[in-house]
């Protein structure tokens, strides 16, 4: 069975009323200690406040832009000073290359998720059904959206390094899939730009308020990649 269940986020952040630009607004309290789920250390605390930040950029990148937004946007919509923007970001551009990281890191943890499938067709079912719960339960991943023309080149580097990794990963599991018999002939390569280009695209359109939840979602695009991919009869 690949369906899990949505992720929920748990930055000190959470559950606030969105403000103008998408993002949840909170009291300058809400960085306190006292405030966060027990038990934790400063380490958790530390890496809960970076994501809500990371997050908080997104969404802001996303409305209006990431030459049109600025750290003050960023710190105003959560309630914090911009000096503390600046502990965990060097500069906007730091900003934006933390939100390209946090959106690959979700690619590797619907890696994770999918390793425990029997067959290469099971485990691409479950990457895609976790990546896209992912993405759509944390839709202001601003980086699906973005080319990489706004970094430096060491970050690009980085970036495209990551991508290539999770590219061949998805190839891989395509391959395996053909080998063990669940996958029908086919290209790795075009099979797996097709659907990540369908999905990575999810981000544009996706309206958490809409039709469909992030859950549905993913099952009809799991459903559509494995009608058209699992091995005939």
């Amino acid at each position: 069975m690949w369906r899990a269940g949505l992720c929920r986020s748990n930055t000190p952040f959470a559950g606030a009323a969105k403000d103008k630009i998408g993002v949840a607004p909170v009291r300058k309290s809400a960085l306190d200690k006292n405030l966060l789920p027990m038990p934790f250390n400063r380490q958790e605390v530390g890496e809960a406040k970076r994501i809500a930040i990371i997050r908080a950029a997104g969404a802001a990148f996303k409305v209006k832009g990431f030459h049109n937004t600025s750290l003050n946007d960023v710190a105003e919509a959560l309630g914090v000073t911009k000096p503390t923007i600046y502990y965990y970001a060097e500069n906007k551009q730091d900003l934006l290359f933390q939100c390209h990281q946090y959106a690959l890191d979700m690619g590797e943890e619907s890696l994770d998720y999918a390793k425990t499938g029997a067959t290469g067709l099971e485990r691409i079912q479950r990457a895609l059904f976790k990546y896209i719960e992912l993405i759509t339960h944390d839709f202001y991943a601003y980086s699906l959206l973005s080319d990489l023309k706004d970094l430096n080149e060491t970050q690009r580097t980085t970036l495209r390094e990551r991508r290539r990794y999770f590219d061949t990963a998805y190839r891989q599991m395509i391959l395996d899939g053909v080998r063990d018999g669940s996958i029908r002939e086919c290209d790795p390569k075009l099979v797996t730009f097709w659907f990540m280009g369908a999905t990575n695209a999810i981000p544009h359109w996706f309206n958490n308020a809409g039709e469909l939840s992030g859950t549905e979602i993913a099952e009809v695009y799991v459903s559509l990649l494995t009608e058209a991919i699992k091995a005939r009869d």
